[in-house]
């Protein structure tokens, strides 16, 4: 069972009391991250935290891993490092993510058992799929640590841009489901007056004007999709990236960027990587029943690293990272 699965705990000295990694830091030895501004804003306020670099990077895809770090798997399997703003379904691999990742409360989710995940903590699977956990990792870390009162509105706009929570936010999307975690999970005087801010033209006019510009400069993807704001239509970038060596200079502009505005402090970032390729698939649910007999038994027969919930009806996978 994940930490603290279905308790509806919102007492942040008790989460962090809960999950290994946060109560005794100095026995983490890195980070491996997701690749976009939600990860590494996570990193940085994390290794602001308790001093943790970063050690390999997941796209839910390749597992890339430091050249220079010596017994990376032993040290994976024995709880040395955390994946951040990552689900990760193995149970000796401490993660911290903010997916979907039940479709019902029967699910044993043997492989979340070193798992922190909102949507574990509050019970909310597949059949309330609406209420899922519609804010960022780095939101949750920034309540879970106490850190978000006396926050700058620069770095609460880089916060709220983080996973297009900003757009889940505003009138015409989400707006009612992230009040409801805003106000009855989060209870945070410091999210709420964000939260209100999120919804003006003032809000998005300093995204365009001020940040935006400074994001491209890193040279980060744009991330042109669908989400588009209220008042001025604005996207949600996203700044990922899809190779992480390739496009290292890339993501140090980006670190150099974020402590820049937060002043949290930037991780230290590989040189090379050694990859470890999997293969990622997708799947209709009503498929999964045909031949499994539960969601269980599923992943233990595909041996799957890890998997979300993109749409109430469909699972994306992957497999094939041998450790």
């Amino acid at each position: 069972m994940s930490v603290l699965r279905d308790t509806g705990c919102n007492v942040p000295s008790t989460i962090v009391r809960n999950f290994y990694p946060f109560y005794n830091p100095q026995n983490v030895e890195g980070m491996i991250i997701g690749n976009d501004l939600d990860s590494l804003l996570s990193a940085s306020f994390l290794k602001t935290k308790f001093g943790w670099d970063i050690v390999g990077v997941y796209d839910y895809e390749t597992l890339s891993f430091s050249s220079t770090v010596e017994n990376f798997h032993n040290k994976l399997l024995e709880g040395k490092y955390i994946a951040v703003d990552l689900d990760i379904y193995h149970p000796c691999i401490f993660s911290i993510g903010h997916h979907i990742i039940g479709s019902s409360c029967q699910d044993c989710l043997e492989g979340h058992s070193s798992s922190l995940n909102p949507n574990l903590l509050r019970g909310i699977h597949l059949q309330s799929y609406r209420r899922k956990y519609p804010l960022s990792t780095i939101h949750f870390l920034l309540w879970l640590f106490e850190s978000e009162a006396g926050l700058g509105i620069k770095t609460r706009s880089l916060v709220w841009l983080a996973d297009s929570s900003y757009v889940n936010g505003q009138r015409h999307r989400f707006r009612s489901n992230v009040h409801e975690w805003v106000m009855n999970f989060f209870s945070s005087p410091a999210f709420l007056d964000s939260f209100e801010l999120i919804d003006t033209y003032k809000f998005e006019y300093l995204l365009s004007d001020w940040l935006f510009p400074l994001l491209k400069g890193t040279g980060l993807n744009v991330s042109r999709g669908q989400v588009r704001s209220y008042h001025l239509g604005l996207s949600g970038y996203q700044c990922q990236w899809t190779s992480t060596e390739k496009e290292r200079a890339c993501i140090l502009a980006m670190l150099e960027l974020i402590e820049h505005i937060t002043g949290w402090h930037a991780p230290t970032f590989p040189h090379k990587f050694i990859e470890i390729k999997g293969v990622r698939r997708s799947i209709v649910l009503s498929d999964i029943f045909k031949d499994s007999t539960n969601l269980d038994s599923f992943l233990l027969k595909n041996n799957v690293f890890s998997f979300v919930f993109p749409t109430s009806k469909s699972i994306n996978y992957t497999t094939g990272i041998k450790l």
